[in-house]
């Protein structure tokens, strides 16, 4: 705190946020590596990408029915 005569005055706080350290950072710390760990799907060939599209509708045909 200033003191009462200080021309100047200069206030600071700073609030830290417990839920944003305890779930959110972690969170976006997973989503991340997953993003990462999946982007390789994105640098192969046209052919590799339209498998892994006809593979997963056919594990989605799967566990609809």
């Amino acid at each position: 705190m200033p003191s009462p005569d200080d021309q100047l005055p200069r206030y600071r706080i700073q609030i830290d946020d417990h839920l944003w350290h305890g779930l959110y950072l972690p969170l976006a710390r997973i989503v991340g590596w997953l993003a990462d760990a999946l982007s390789v799907l994105q640098r192969g060939r046209l052919a590799i990408y339209l498998l892994y599209s006809f593979l997963t509708l056919i594990v989605l045909l799967v566990f609809v029915l």
